[in-house]
């Protein structure tokens, strides 16, 4: 043993403790956490990435905004993660020449959805 405790003990001692202290929540309940939980870390990584895109292309949001047609605060909730508006995150992604893909991913097939 090294003296260093794995990243998966960790997280195993992390879930044990957050489990103790709310035993009245149930399996499902918590998987429904963890899923929300996994969907605003993935909005947040969007929006950053969105953020980055615009910013390299030298705009303001509200540059953004007014190609998009839409409020800088709009441009604002979606670069920060708070709106998962796929219609929007789309339209976003094209006015800064980038392109949003779907794809489902099943067992090892990837099929590419719009």
């Amino acid at each position: 043993m090294n003296g260093f405790t794995s990243w998966d003990e960790v997280k195993r001692s992390g879930e044990r403790v957050r489990r103790e202290a709310h035993p009245e929540v149930g399996e499902a309940e918590w998987a429904a956490r963890k899923e929300a939980a996994r969907l605003r870390q993935e909005a947040h990584l969007l929006g950053h990435h969105l953020r980055r895109l615009r910013r390299e292309r030298g705009l303001t949001q509200q540059q953004a905004a007014a190609q998009l047609g839409i409020t800088q605060a709009r441009v604002s909730q979606l670069e920060q993660g708070k709106s998962v508006d796929l219609t929007a995150m789309r339209a976003y992604a094209q006015a800064l020449g980038a392109r949003l893909t779907l794809v489902l991913e099943v067992d090892d097939q990837q099929i590419r959805i719009a």
